[in-house]
């Protein structure tokens, strides 16, 4: 009996590996789609797989006039849209790094969020960060490119965590790269608004030295 969960845990798990392995792109959602498969189903394997999706006008007209739903050629317009590196890129010209968190986190004026998931959306994390207080009260202004912004806020997905649906996040000093803060939260309730509470608690914790 322990033999027999056993190997269907290492099958279970090799399957998951291989579907987040594999590579998808606009042919495949037109099979899907063709196949009848649902719009729900279509944006689950999208975010759950790596996508070469071409999103140019004249691709998005082919797959309208193949029938994909809106919702569908939304996910692959916002799945191309995520940087590939877990870790934003910094450049070797930069001023060296700042002594501690508390300083850097006090004197920056911009933030600027990536994520290497499908969700939350960037428009509903920054909507609910904006209506808290104590968010403003960091007076940090969002911008919408981290190339011009003062701390930059990784977002991802933790793998194999379809039953907790954990996500993590780090924030990083985006000039030199140090690591300033992490956390992690799920995305029962709200997954925008469990995110911006927990963001703003670190980037508070981060300045006041705690």
């Amino acid at each position: 009996m322990h033999r027999t969960l056993t190997l269907t845990l290492v099958l279970f798990f090799t399957v998951a590996a291989f579907a987040q392995n594999e590579t998808i792109d606009n042919k495949t959602v037109v099979e899907m789609s063709k196949a009848g498969l649902s719009s729900e189903l279509i944006v689950r394997k999208i975010g759950t797989s790596h996508a070469t999706f071409d999103v140019s006008a004249s691709a998005l007209i082919v797959l309208k006039k193949a029938d994909v739903d809106d919702s569908v050629i939304a996910a692959m317009i916002e799945r191309s849209e995520i940087a590939i590196a877990p870790a934003p890129g910094f450049s070797e010209s930069g001023p060296p790094p700042v002594a501690t968190p508390e300083h850097v986190m006090n004197s920056a004026k911009t933030i600027a969020f990536g994520k290497s998931s499908l969700q939350p959306s960037r428009q509903a994390l920054e909507k609910e960060l904006m209506k808290r207080k104590d968010f403003q009260g960091l007076h940090l202004t969002i911008e919408r490119y981290k190339d011009s912004a003062d701390l930059f806020v990784d977002i991802g997905f933790v793998p194999f965590s379809w039953i907790t649906h954990r996500y993590v996040y780090r924030i990083y000093d985006r000039r030199t790269g140090a690591v300033l803060a992490a956390g992690e939260t799920t995305s029962w309730g709200s997954l925008a608004e469990n995110l911006a509470r927990h963001i703003t608690k670190s980037l508070m914790a981060s300045r006041s030295g705690t």
